[in-house]
């Protein structure tokens, strides 16, 4: 919870990666400029980012369970003491 992790999940949510609570990854949901063939398709299909091989990857797991554990742009906001 440094200060520079704030700001990272700031700028990653402003660029439309969420962050999973339970999961503790960043998703982004999926669109055919991220060579997603079928994103623009009915159901949405996210990406993930995967620490240990450093690359985006396609989730595969329950779509359901996994919208509902994002964090919000308020829990993710920087918030500065005032004086």
């Amino acid at each position: 919870k440094d200060i520079l992790q704030a700001y990272s999940a700031q700028e990653l949510y402003t660029r439309e990666w969420r962050y999973h609570a339970e999961l503790k990854r960043w998703f982004k949901r999926a669109t055919t400029a991220d060579g997603v063939a079928n994103a623009s398709s009915g159901a949405p299909q996210f990406l993930y980012f995967d620490l240990n091989t450093w690359e985006r990857r396609l989730f595969t797991g329950n779509l359901q369970s996994i919208t509902s554990g994002f964090l919000t742009e308020d829990d993710v906001r920087v918030k500065t003491q005032s004086s």
